[in-house]
């Protein structure tokens, strides 16, 4: 009777677990270690924002402006720093973040991300229109201790 008060013990456990939102939330690199992006939650879903990168920087050392933006309101606005996914919710039935909306050099992307058993980050990306043209990069997270 014990053992089988273990097994659903255990079983239960494994459950909740499973249920569970992986924690994404904190720093995470880009594979080709030219970017830094912050995972945070807002309300029921996640956003990320870039928080560093090689190639927004210019010579002077300074923030390149959003100049690509569809909104000209916010052309003027540094890229870093800058809200760059939205939207992102956890699906427990796929292990999945989905319905993700990102920008990036002007133009927005459909995705969706998973925190992977060796603790990096898979994402896939597709042109919202064209599902079929695909993109995908595996992040770091990055040790902030």
């Amino acid at each position: 009777m014990k053992l089988l008060s273990f097994y659903l013990l255990v079983f239960n456990f494994q459950l909740h677990n499973a249920s569970e939102t992986p924690n994404v939330i904190g720093i995470w690199t880009c594979s080709d270690k030219d970017c830094k992006v912050e995972i945070y939650k807002n309300g029921n879903s996640y956003e990320a924002k870039l928080i560093w990168a090689r190639k927004e920087i210019d010579e002077k050392g300074k923030p390149k402006l959003d100049i690509k933006n569809p909104d000209p309101t916010k052309r003027n606005l540094p890229i870093i720093g800058s809200k760059t996914l939205w939207n992102a919710q956890y699906n427990p039935a796929t292990g999945y973040f989905e319905n993700a909306t990102a920008y990036r050099n002007g133009r927005y992307f459909c995705g969706k991300f998973k925190l992977n058993n060796n603790g990096s980050l898979t994402i896939i990306g597709y042109h919202c229109n064209f599902k079929f043209l695909k993109f995908s990069d595996t992040w770091t997270r990055v040790n902030t201790h």
